[in-house]
């Protein structure tokens, strides 16, 4: 995992910083057999051996099944799993269909003797001087931080956690990550804060046809239409604790057992998760289960704040004015506001904010009245007899109608988006929960 900045420098090259990351890898190494002095090192949480072309090692050995057994990293040490081989899978000489190795072990799958052991592998990447990778923008020195480790993880196959506070750009994140991994599938993004566990199952694993009530077809799921690519799980810290086993299972197993079905289905999907909660601290409560957590953490890439990025604010602002067409320039009065501002929705509060200063100002260049901000705000908000709110840049009297409308339309779509939670409403819009709730009351939603 990435250790703390100072502690991950080990170099300098003229003005390019280095970094390094450690991978826990699989080194298997064959020491008789017909592959005698075969040795490979795989950087993924689990491998598969057999002599079918499909595994992670292909074993010549005749005796050898075609998907004779796997070798897993757990938090208690390396398990071998025997996946139903007919000449067997053997630890010290001893038949097993599942057992921990111990370093002095030695595995036996049928004729083939093993001996495997698991290390850390260092990788270096560097700091160089890009202002963006992918749909990420920035120059500042923790984005910088960020495109490199970026690099660096992409093309490895394992379980990547993307931690960050809301609206700082996990799925962006999520996207590069993908673009640069060099899977030729699709990324597919699922949503674990849908409330209906039942929803989130079949969406996840699929259905088969007439496996409940209204199933008149058959239903992928996430994980089979990620096949060959890449899934991304937003709000991890939200999947319901009874389905937090079964997405365990499809890591460790690589396959998924469909609503109704008797028979698993084999998926390649790398996975990629995403959260802004404390996922250590819901596994101190018991909310979140601890081997699932180290099966999704085996890289961990944490996503800055806004706040600390504050020479990128300027450039983040010019950049959405024009990739969203707003058709207005930004003031330097303007610039000034967004980058004194502490941006508790980051960037997508930062968005939104433009998106809502572009209907304000008519045309013109943006100025510090049209944001919104607190610091742009009438000294004075939150007076009764003026009517100004908190995150009103004008009293809402004076605010023209059609405008008013566009706003109701803009909660009525974020509550609908949300399931009409209005906490993640709030963070959509990038407004304040008391500030969402006012207005709310005030269009009678």
């Amino acid at each position: 995992m990435p250790q703390d900045a100072d502690d991950q420098t080990c170099a300098m090259s003229g003005a390019a910083e280095l970094r390094r990351i450690e991978f826990e890898c699989i080194v298997l190494e064959v020491i008789d057999g017909p592959d005698a002095g075969l040795c490979t090192k795989v950087s993924a949480p689990s491998l598969q051996l057999g002599s079918a072309a499909d595994n992670d090692v292909v074993l010549t050995d005749p005796t050898v099944s075609r998907r004779h057994a796997e070798i897993r990293i757990t938090n208690q040490g390396l398990l071998v799993r025997d996946l139903g081989s007919t000449n067997g899978t053997f630890c010290n000489d001893v038949r097993v269909i599942e057992a921990f190795l111990k370093p002095e072990m030695t595995c036996a799958l049928a004729g083939t003797k093993l001996r495997v052991t698991r290390e850390l592998e260092t990788r270096q990447y560097s700091l160089g001087d890009e202002q963006r990778l992918g749909g990420l923008v920035g120059g500042s020195k923790p984005m910088r931080e960020l495109y490199g480790l970026l690099r660096a993880v992409a093309p490895s196959a394992a379980t990547v956690l993307i931690r960050g506070e809301s609206g700082s750009g996990k799925e962006v994140v999520a996207r590069t990550l993908h673009a640069l991994s060099g899977r030729l599938g699709p990324l597919v993004v699922f949503d674990a804060s849908v409330t209906d566990p039942e929803m989130v199952r079949n969406d996840l694993f699929g259905h088969v046809k007439g496996a409940f009530t209204g199933a008149s077809g058959a239903r992928e799921g996430a994980f089979r239409r990620a096949h060959g690519g890449t899934l991304f799980i937003d709000e991890i810290g939200e999947l319901p604790p009874d389905l937090q086993p079964r997405l365990l299972r499809a890591l460790e197993s690589r396959e998924v057992m469909p609503v109704g079905s008797d028979e698993p289905l084999k998926v390649d999907v790398r996975v990629l998760a995403a959260t802004h909660r404390d996922l250590d601290a819901m596994v101190r409560d018991g909310t979140f289960r601890s081997d699932l957590f180290f099966r999704l953490s085996v890289i961990t890439v944490p996503v800055p704040p806004l706040r600390v990025m504050r020479e990128d604010i300027a450039h983040l602002a010019q950049h959405f004015v024009e990739q969203l067409g707003l058709g207005c320039g930004l003031s330097q009065a303007a610039l000034d506001a967004l980058t004194r501002y502490h941006w508790p929705g980051n960037v997508r509060e930062l968005r939104n904010v433009l998106e809502r200063a572009a209907v304000l100002c008519g045309g013109r260049a943006i100025a510090p009245a049209d944001l919104g901000l607190p610091m742009a705000m009438d000294p004075r908000a939150d007076d009764p007899e003026t009517g100004v709110a908190e995150g009103d840049a004008v009293p809402r009297s004076d605010v023209p109608a059609h405008l008013r409308q566009l706003e109701r339309q803009m909660i009525e779509q974020a509550l609908t988006r949300n399931q009409q939670n209005k906490s993640a409403a709030a963070r959509d819009l990038g407004i304040s929960l008391s500030t969402l709730k006012r207005r709310i009351a005030q269009y009678g939603l």
